[in-house]
């Protein structure tokens, strides 16, 4: 298994690597670690916690249609990241994504550097959009959109919540992803039943654009 070594851009050093099968003591105790605001932020609702099912699906992932990218405290062992993207079945061009970052390594850069990783293994595998959930009265989002931003566009709307996919650059992230990403929610967990069945939370970065965001 492949680790590298980054050290982020306020000198702080992780490790960081794909997620596979054993990692569930690192999700569940990440998760554990997440405030009730991060929380809220990521599910759009409450989560007290994750069960064995939903763990488990976090874990075993084919790296191909569902791919995740997590970091480690190389001083504790413990988690502290993750990047996740999951594809659409009816649309392979297409991908949930998510990054959850704990509460204490949000602001140094951690989510922006597992989220550039992710999208360069997400355009690897085909994928050209990326989406995720906001909340419908998120009124970042609202005045976003009035700013006519190219390659994003809604994708599903209801009472609570909007869809909205992002078109991926040909490298990098491009102004859209970072500016999306910083204020995208997440759909309520759901107890996965298939690939499609995303549990990966997506937290808002900070307005001064730092992806704040492990939990999943």
């Amino acid at each position: 298994m492949r680790v590298d070594v980054v050290r982020l851009r306020d000198g702080s050093v992780v490790h960081i690597r794909q997620v596979q099968s054993g990692d569930e003591a690192l999700l569940a105790e990440g998760f554990a670690r997440l405030s009730d605001e991060s929380r809220q932020l990521r599910f759009l609702s409450d989560k007290a916690d994750l069960t064995p099912a939903e763990l488990r699906y976090l874990i075993e992932i084919d790296h191909h249609d569902h791919e995740a990218i997590g970091a480690v405290d190389p001083v504790d062992g413990r988690g502290l990241g993750v990047a996740r993207y999951i594809r659409n079945a009816e649309d392979t061009e297409e991908a949930e994504v998510a990054v959850t970052v704990a509460d204490e390594w949000q602001r140094r850069g951690l989510g922006t550097e597992l989220l550039s990783r992710l999208t360069d293994r997400a355009r690897q595998e085909g994928i050209r959009h990326f989406t995720g959930l906001v909340a419908s009265d998120n009124v970042a989002v609202t005045r976003l959109l009035h700013d006519g931003r190219v390659g994003v566009r809604v994708t599903e709307r209801d009472p609570d919540s909007v869809e909205y996919a992002i078109a991926l650059p040909p490298r990098g992230l491009g102004d859209e992803i970072q500016a999306l990403l910083r204020i995208f929610g997440r759909r309520q967990l759901k107890s996965p039943v298939s690939i499609q069945d995303t549990s990966a939370p997506l937290t808002p970065e900070d307005p001064a654009g730092q992806t704040p965001e492990l939990g999943s």
